[in-house]
């Protein structure tokens, strides 16, 4: 074979060798996927917990206009009534002779959720204090109303049961133990018909 001719195979044999396929990669990726580094998956959430999610159920009340939160506590109630609780006609909780209307849940009370008549949910404050619903809402009249508190009060619904001040400015009404004291007080302080509307509260005595 010419010298010319051989250089002239030689040249194309090269040539051929530098079109030769590139190595196989994953049908429809492009050139830049096959340098891709792989991503590990996300592991899935876990499963959310119902009695996590009761734990931190919520509540509120206005403490003289400040919306303050609440925990519900899903291990206790007050049982105003199956302690001889209840309240008589000052709105004083009545708690028997224990001392207190608290004691754990039952079974059945845990998983319906439901009350005893006369029980309220304990509730929490930011400090984890406990606290109740024995029945009654504390309302505050404006000023404008102390002449006839009685008449506002009954043209609002509400059934007055004693004056907590000398001036008749603060008055304790009546309400149902429980969820509807507190239903009832948030409801009137945010109609804005009165100065402030707050539960009758129950809370342990602090001993001195």
């Amino acid at each position: 074979m010419k010298p010319g001719l051989s250089i002239l195979v030689a040249a194309l044999t090269c040539a051929a060798h530098a079109g030769a396929a590139p190595a196989q990669t994953s049908p429809g990726a492009d050139a830049h996927d096959t340098q891709r580094p792989s991503v590990a998956r996300k592991p899935a959430a876990p499963a959310r917990d119902a009695s996590a999610s009761r734990e931190t159920a919520t509540a509120w009340w206005y403490d003289r206009g400040v919306r303050r939160a609440l925990h519900v506590d899903r291990d206790w109630i007050a049982d105003f009534a199956g302690n001889a609780g209840g309240t008589d006609r000052t709105g004083a909780a009545r708690t028997g002779k224990s001392g207190s209307p608290l004691r754990p849940r039952d079974g059945v009370e845990k998983d319906s959720g439901a009350l005893p008549p006369g029980a309220s949910p304990v509730y929490r404050d930011a400090g984890g204090a406990p606290r109740a619903l024995p029945g009654g809402v504390i309302v505050r009249l404006r000023d404008t109303d102390l002449r006839r508190a009685r008449e506002r009060l009954a043209a609002a619904g509400l059934k007055p049961i004693r004056a907590n001040d000398p001036e008749g400015q603060t008055w304790l009404v009546e309400s149902a133990p429980g969820l509807p004291a507190l239903e009832l007080a948030n409801r009137l302080h945010e109609s804005g018909e009165f100065e402030s509307a707050e539960p009758n509260w129950w809370r342990p005595r602090v001993l001195k």
